[in-house]
């Protein structure tokens, strides 16, 4: 038996018993309830800080058929794959569980737990966080290294200088996997690469910030 068109999955959300009783308000992030079909995406519901520029939405995609939840945190947007179902209630149940939690997560006011290898590459207690400006230019400091968001592929966002009018943006990562820190950007919302803070321990990275990193972000922010 064929999966059900994403046209037809729409049909059926006023039904939903799980849409209608979801809070209309969670830790500061507030409910906006569907946005339609976007190609291969229905977003079902989302809860958004705008303050915060973060966001986390319920989808459903007809690529896999599944329903999924989809988590915003600046300028990164990416899918959480522990949550990935095809079964509308087991969705359904897992969202009421872990909707707080899911939260949390892209809600860079608070603490984040980390797994033992972050604690072991020594970015909590790391001195130089309090080294980083605030600003620089059009860019304001958006994550820190005291609290940094676990991200894709064994990586782990800790710094994230965002100009959000530009969409301009640099950020850094510790992937757990290579035992690797580097950076990537963004310029007007298209990812880039540099490898200019390729390295392998936070002394290295210091000497690397002290001396590109504000000449990185003016470059960054050029017409």
């Amino acid at each position: 038996m064929g999966q059900p068109k994403i046209t037809e999955i729409e049909a059926q959300l006023g039904e939903w018993e799980f849409l209608k009783e979801l809070p209309q308000e969670i830790d500061g992030f507030k409910l906006t309830m569907g946005q339609g079909i976007d190609g291969q995406i229905l977003t079902i519901a989302s809860y958004s800080n705008e303050a915060m520029h973060s966001k986390l939405d319920l989808i459903y995609t007809s690529e896999t058929f599944d329903y999924v939840p989809v988590k915003t945190i600046g300028m990164h947007t990416f899918r959480d794959i522990r949550y990935f179902c095809r079964d509308r209630d087991k969705f359904a149940k897992m969202m009421y569980e872990k909707l707080p939690e899911l939260l949390a997560d892209v809600n860079r006011e608070k603490k984040h737990q980390m797994g033992t290898l972050i604690e072991e590459a020594g970015l909590l207690n790391w001195a130089y966080t309090g080294k980083l400006p605030q600003k620089i230019g059009a860019f304001e400091l958006y994550i820190t290294p005291d609290n940094p968001i676990d991200y894709i592929n064994g990586s782990t966002l800790f710094i994230d200088y965002s100009d959000f009018e530009h969409g301009n943006q640099l950020v850094f990562f510790y992937n757990s996997f290579r035992d690797e820190f580097f950076a990537e950007t963004k310029k007007r919302f298209m990812t880039g690469i540099t490898h200019e803070f390729d390295c392998r321990n936070l002394k290295d990275l210091e000497n690397l910030l002290d001396n590109n990193l504000e000449q990185a972000l003016q470059k960054l922010g050029k017409a």
